[in-house]
This record gives C-alpha cells, sequence and structure tokens, in this order.
C-alpha cells in the first residue's frame, strides 16, 4: 500500500508538470474541476500557486484515501500485535496452570501410596501356621520392601498374596525328608520379590518347590470335561497352567484344610481382576514356580490410548498397549479360515476389529463421533500385552494419549465382556475402557461374548439393524458456497431431514469414511482440493459407500457434463438455480432408490423411504402446537433461559431456547413446531412486542399461546402485551408451581391474560 500510494504521489506530479507546460495551468490527472471532495485546483492557494508541481506535491482524494488505508493498517498491525502479547501470555498461564495441576496430580498421587512391606510384613505368621500344621519348614525372602505402591491396591493384595503363599506351600514345597533327597535343603524358600517395570508394578511369588506337573493338570481338566484328549495335546504349557484359576478346579484328590476345593486361585485371579491386575505362571519340574503378579501403578488416575473404532470412542490402558503402528493393507496377510495376521516384531499376530470381538448392542450415530483416518492407504493396528499374550486391534483412528479416572460399571445389568469400566470426558461425554486381558481371552476363544441376556447377543438382527435414527434420514450438502449450504440446509431442515455440510469434496469424503451415517448427498461440481466429480468417483470406488445415492447440483448445465457424472454413477443431475421443491422431491424418490439420470452406471437399489409419516407431514400443512409438547423460551438471560428449561424439563416437557425475538422467529418461521411460547420484552434486535405483532400476522404462529414473562409489571405494559395477543403475563421473579400450573391450563386453550379486565381496572 505504501508503495502504492507514493507511486500515485509521483505519477501525478509528472502529469501535472506536463499540463501545465502545455497550458501555463497545472490540473493534475485532469481533474481541475472535480467535486468538492476533491479538490485539486492548483490556484486555491495563493501561496504556492508559482511552485511547479514538482517542487510541491499536491494530495487528491485518492491520496487522502490512501494514507487512512495506511494508518489503518498500521493499527490492525499494532492491535494483531496486542493480541499475539495477550494470546503468548495467556498461553504461559495456561502452562503455569498446567505445571502446578501436574504437580498437585503427583503430590496427591504420592499421597497415597504406601511400601510394599506394609503387606509383605503380615505374611510370615501365615507362613509358620501354614509350615507347622503340614509339618514343612519354610522361609520367607522378600525383596523391594521400600516399592511404593498405591494404597487402594495394596489393601486388596493381601488376600490372594496370603493364596499364593499357601498354595506355595501346600503344593509347591516338598517334605523335608523329601527334599533331602533331591539334594535340596530342609527348609524350602519362598521369594517375594517387588519392582517397577514401566507403567506397572510386578510382584513375583517363587518358590523353590516340585513344580507343576503339567500332565496331570491335562488329564484332571479332561476328566472335568474342560477340554478334550485332541486339544489337549496342541495346548501350550502356559495354556495348561491356566485351567489351574479355574472355579473348582484342583489337582488334590481329596481336600483338607488347605487345598483340594478349587477356589484358591480362583480368588487370586478374580480379585486381582478387580483392581485391573494379572497374573500368569512359569514353571519348572523340580526347581519350583513363580507366579508373576502385574499392576497398574494406581486406580485413581491411569493413562489410556483413546481410540475411535466403529463410530464409537473406546479408551485401552496404557499398561496393556505394548505398541502402536500404521501398517499397508498390504501387510495383512489371511490364512484358509480368513483369519488376518501381521507380522511385528518377527512375530506373527492374529487381527481383530473391536466389532468382532465386542457384541455391539447399537451403533453410534451422531455425526459428532467422526473423525476417522486421513491416511487412506494405511490400517492403524493396537498391539495389546496381556499374561503373556499378544493381539493386535484394528482401529479406525487413534486420538492420543489421555489421562482418565476409571469408574467401574455398577448396577443390576452385568459388564459387557472386553470392557473393564467407563470415564467421563471433559465435555460430558461416557467413554468405555477396554478390557485387554479380557479381549485377549475373547479372541483365544476362552471367554464368550454372547452369553447373558439375548437382548446383547450377535444372533439378535434387531438391534444389529436399528440405528435409531430411521426416522430422520440425513443429507449431505457438499458445496463451496456458504450461502448455498445455508439455504438448501434451511429447506432440508425445514421439511424433516437431519442436514450435515462440507465445504469441499475432500472434507465430505473425509466425513463419509469417518462413519458419517449419511442416506444422500447433494454434491457441487466446481469445489477445491477435491471437485464434485473426483468426490463421486471415490464414492463409486468404496465398497460400503458406493450405493450412496448422490446428486450434482451445479451451474454447469453442459450435455458433457451430464453424461460424465452419469458414467461416474451420479443419481441425479439439478442446475443452479433450482426450486427447493424440486429438490425435496428428487430427495424423497432417490432414498426410495430411484435413479432421475438417465445414463447411470448407478444400479437401483430399492429402499423403503426413511421419512415417516409424522416426519413427511412437515412438508405440508404445519401440525398445530396442540400436537407438540415442547416450550419455547426466549430471553436475553442465559440464566433464566437454564432456570425456565429445567423447571420445565423436570416436568416432562421438551424445552427449545432463543436469545432474543429474532432467534425465536427465526425458528418458528423455519418449521419449529411448540405448544407454548414465554418470552421476555426487553430484548436485543427485536423485542418481545415487537415478536408479538410479527406472530399475529402468521395465521399458523398466532394460534401459539404466548406468555410474557418480564421484570416490567405496570399494569400499561400488560395491556399493550394483551392487544398484540398475549395469553398470559408474569412477573420476575416467578413462582415455579404457579408457572407451571399456568403453562397447563395455557396449553389447554384457556386465556389468562384479558384486554377488557385490564381497561376495567
Amino acid at each position: 500500500m505504501q508503495d502504492l500510494y507514493e507511486r500515485t504521489l509521483l505519477e501525478g506530479a509528472l502529469l501535472a508538470s506536463r499540463g501545465q507546460g502545455r497550458s501555463g495551468q497545472p490540473d493534475i490527472l485532469g481533474l481541475k474541476n472535480n467535486n468538492h471532495n476533491n479538490q485539486v485546483n492548483l490556484d486555491n492557494n495563493e501561496n504556492d500557486k508559482d511552485l511547479d508541481a514538482l517542487e510541491m506535491d499536491r494530495f487528491t482524494g485518492f491520496h487522502l484515501l490512501s494514507q487512512e488505508m495506511i494508518e489503518l493498517i498500521v493499527r490492525v498491525r499494532e492491535s494483531a500485535s496486542d493480541i499475539q502479547f495477550l494470546v503468548d501470555e495467556t498461553e504461559q498461564v495456561a502452562r503455569n496452570l498446567r505445571q502446578v495441576t501436574t504437580q498437585l496430580q503427583e503430590g496427591m498421587t504420592k499421597s497415597r501410596m504406601v511400601p510394599f512391606a506394609n503387606t509383605a510384613d503380615r505374611l510370615p505368621r501365615a507362613i509358620r501356621e501354614i509350615s507347622r500344621k503340614l509339618q514343612k519348614q519354610a522361609k520367607l525372602l522378600v525383596e523391594g520392601r521400600d516399592v511404593l505402591i498405591d494404597k487402594m491396591i495394596l489393601e486388596q493384595l493381601y488376600d490372594p498374596m496370603t493364596h499364593l503363599v499357601n498354595n506355595a506351600i501346600t503344593h509347591g514345597i516338598e517334605e523335608p525328608a523329601v527334599r533331602q533327597k533331591q539334594g535340596k535343603p530342609k527348609e524350602g524358600q519362598i521369594q517375594l520379590q517387588a519392582f517397577l517395570q514401566g507403567n506397572q508394578t510386578v510382584i513375583t511369588v517363587a518358590d523353590d518347590g516340585g513344580g507343576i506337573d503339567a500332565e496331570r493338570v491335562k488329564r484332571k481338566a479332561i476328566e472335568k470335561g474342560l477340554i478334550t484328549h485332541e486339544e489337549a495335546n496342541i495346548l501350550s504349557e502356559t495354556e495348561i497352567y491356566d485351567f489351574l484359576f479355574h472355579p473348582g478346579f484342583s489337582t488334590r484328590d481329596k481336600a483338607d484344610d488347605f487345598a483340594g476345593r478349587g477356589v484358591g486361585l480362583d480368588v487370586v485371579r478374580t480379585s486381582l481382576r478387580d483392581i485391573r491386575g494379572s497374573v500368569n505362571i512359569d514353571s519348572t519340574r523340580g526347581k519350583g514356580t513363580t507366579f508373576t503378579i502385574r499392576l497398574p501403578l494406581t486406580l485413581s488416575i491411569s493413562k489410556a490410548l483413546c481410540c475411535i473404532s466403529d463410530r464409537a470412542r473406546i479408551a485401552f490402558p496404557m499398561d496393556g498397549v505394548e505398541d502402536m503402528k500404521d501398517y499397508l493393507p498390504r501387510d495383512l496377510v489371511e490364512d484358509e479360515t480368513g483369519q488376518q495376521f501381521v507380522v511385528w516384531n518377527s512375530q506373527r499376530l492374529p487381527v481383530y476389529t473391536l466389532k468382532d470381538l465386542l457384541s455391539y448392542n447399537r451403533k453410534l450415530g451422531r455425526s459428532s463421533v467422526y473423525g476417522g483416518k486421513h491416511e487412506e492407504d494405511t490400517v492403524s493396528l493396537l498391539i495389546l500385552r496381556g499374561a503373556g499374550s499378544l493381539l493386535a486391534i484394528q482401529v479406525d483412528q487413534v486420538i492420543g494419549e489421555q489421562e482418565i479416572v476409571i469408574k467401574q460399571i455398577e448396577g443390576p445389568i452385568p459388564k459387557p465382556a472386553g470392557i473393564a469400566g467407563a470415564t467421563v470426558l471433559g465435555d460430558g461425554t461416557i467413554m468405555p475402557i477396554g478390557d485387554v486381558l479380557e479381549l485377549i481371552a475373547i479372541a483365544q476363544g476362552r471367554l464368550r461374548t454372547d452369553s447373558g441376556n439375548g437382548l446383547w447377543q450377535k444372533r439378535d438382527k434387531a438391534f444389529e439393524t436399528w440405528t435409531g435414527e430411521q426416522s430422520e434420514p440425513t443429507v449431505l450438502i457438499v458445496d463451496d458456497s456458504i450461502t448455498v449450504r445455508e439455504l438448501l440446509s434451511l429447506s432440508f431442515s425445514k421439511s424433516g431431514y437431519r442436514v450435515e455440510q462440507a465445504r469441499d469434496g475432500q472434507e465430505a469424503w473425509e466425513k463419509l469414511r469417518s462413519g458419517l451415517p449419511c442416506d444422500l448427498v447433494f454434491c457441487d461440481i466446481e469445489m477445491p482440493r477435491m471437485n464434485g466429480l473426483e468426490f463421486l468417483s471415490n464414492i463409486q470406488k468404496e465398497p460400503g459407500l458406493s450405493s450412496l445415492p448422490v446428486a450434482l447440483l451445479t451451474s454447469r448445465g453442459a450435455d458433457r457434463h451430464r453424461k460424465v457424472a452419469a458414467k461416474l454413477g451420479a443419481t441425479a443431475y439439478f442446475t443452479k438455480p433450482c426450486p427447493d421443491q424440486t429438490l425435496l422431491n428428487a430427495a424423497e424418490r432417490m432414498l426410495s432408490g430411484e435413479i432421475l439420470l438417465s445414463g447411470s452406471t448407478k444400479k437401483p437399489i430399492p429402499k423403503t423411504s426413511l421419512r415417516s409419516d409424522s416426519q413427511a407431514s412437515l412438508t405440508d400443512e404445519q401440525p398445530s402446537s396442540s400436537d407438540s409438547n415442547l416450550v419455547l423460551i426466549i430471553d436475553d438471560s442465559v440464566m433464566v433461559r437454564e432456570m425456565l428449561s429445567m423447571s420445565f424439563s423436570k416436568a416432562g416437557y421438551e424445552v427449545e431456547q432463543a436469545r432474543d425475538g429474532q432467534e425465536a422467529w427465526e425458528k418458528l418461521r423455519g418449521g419449529l413446531s411448540c405448544a407454548l411460547i414465554l418470552c421476555d420484552i426487553e430484548m436485543p434486535r427485536m423485542t418481545g412486542l415487537e415478536l408479538l405483532s410479527r406472530l399475529q400476522e402468521d395465521k399458523r404462529l398466532s394460534a401459539i399461546p404466548i406468555a410474557m414473562i418480564t421484570s416490567r409489571g405496570a399494569q400499561k405494559m400488560q395491556r399493550i402485551a394483551a392487544e398484540r395477543g398475549a395469553k398470559g403475563y408474569f412477573v420476575k421473579p416467578y413462582i415455579e408451581e404457579v408457572l407451571l400450573d399456568a403453562a397447563k391450563r395455557l396449553i389447554a386453550g384457556e386465556v389468562l391474560l384479558e384486554v377488557n379486565s385490564l381497561v376495567e381496572q
């Protein structure tokens, strides 16, 4: 701008100098007789008329405007600098706040930590009593006494530790005479060790006894009908040892006071699962057995990896996530049964989706959940580890690591298999937490997900096909013009559709691939990043989207464009401008499976119209207010709106809010159906009295009862409101019971504010 200003100034001076040489009178740019706002006559100033244009600058209106623009730009830059300074200060305050919060959190976590010795010191007495009764000799060695463990975890750790010590003496350590024959010391040794490993606390309970007889465990499992002979031959030792945790399983033929009932190790695993722990066994025949317990560092706050899978959010505790990696689709191979595998760190891991492992009662259809993969050619896999096993889970998107508080699922409904609990996010939504151990057990076939209530079984097709949104079809409008998007959105919204928008083909493509539930697409052709034809081509190549009807709405009406669109599988083709009713009728026909573009390669797919009769009626005469249970609350005070909304919601009403009369008028004209309107008087843009007048001019809206609720209690104000059609009048502060009772009477058709009675008063 500064360069343009100086250039204009110089050009003006040169032209003026030429004009003066020819006519003897300076006339810059031929504007000698310009209007009053751009006076440039050089003879107006007697003091400088003898000075040449090159000797003195003369300014036109353009120069003044340019100078003002330069000054404005400078002020804008100064304001931007001030704003940036405030942003930097705010970020610094936020960093300080995060640091203080982190320190406070760490301090609170440390205050909950107690040394492992608090539990270990209670075990020697139990060892002495059991050893004396069994006439065995055993001593306890403890390592890691100072390792800090969450107090809540440690309190629930004593019983499992007691059972494991009991198990070591009862089943592991031999009698003194037997040990001497084997060259072992008469006194058996139980070693207890605690240490930290990553974000886990690891506790091992090891004995130097005779170890576990795997063949004996096999025979017992076959006798109890847990496995067949064929299955027993292919099981690994880890899988064989896992039978020891089965309820009622014991290798003892006879039960006594200490063993043989099959409850000890079952209690251990159940207790550890309650605190999100795991246990696995490693045994060597003749040398001893080691039980390894893995526990989270704390139960109060833990880190989890948040993901999106199948349009649902889910998190996995970080202590169970071994790795996260993106693979190319060709890296996933299938065996003869169709099971996918991937090679990770030279190990061949089975790949599952959460839909394969969990029984979904209902898919989420809310558009706020999408945000899928932007890398179309990669597959995101989470490598989960639990109890010595690995599993690869395929997800749509990895959101990131987040600190969460895990809440246990309580109540009469059983906890779904594969879910450890849930957490409440900052926006109030609930996110389930995956149970890594149970997911691995489900994948290995050791845990079923279809047991229990039949409503949760995968075989229940009613729950699989119902989406909860069949009565409100979704239309996606794709156009780079915000005006076109808003106008189309308004038309479809009034006709009972749920509307989603996208600024170009790229944004629409990402939304659809991320799981946006959509029944119909209206798309422009000429758009940035990805045009409509490219978008249409991508839709036809995607198996899950190829049946989606796509109509092109463009300013290009040539036959060549229509042929290209038909070849790419467009369902319909409309040229702007196009009447709203034409688009609405076409949408209805396309939803029923009809192809409206001749020569289109898309195959017709018969569908049942997704619109219910009640919503189809919205395109005709609007229902009367008595058919609705909705109360429209209009007030410029958010506190008043929220208080009234809370009162009417508790009373069983549906509530809609508006900040002023203008917003309420737009909603009502846009098709909002309500049974009652509660309106303030003094509001910006459009007052309550102005809204009253407008409502009375509309035949449909004049039938809706409207009551004024205001701080103005004068008789004159009440009379004016009554003359303009108000059916009730309440003065703040209101009494909730009185207002609710009056609302019932107003909806029933009663008039609580009479003009004649006010005139008489």
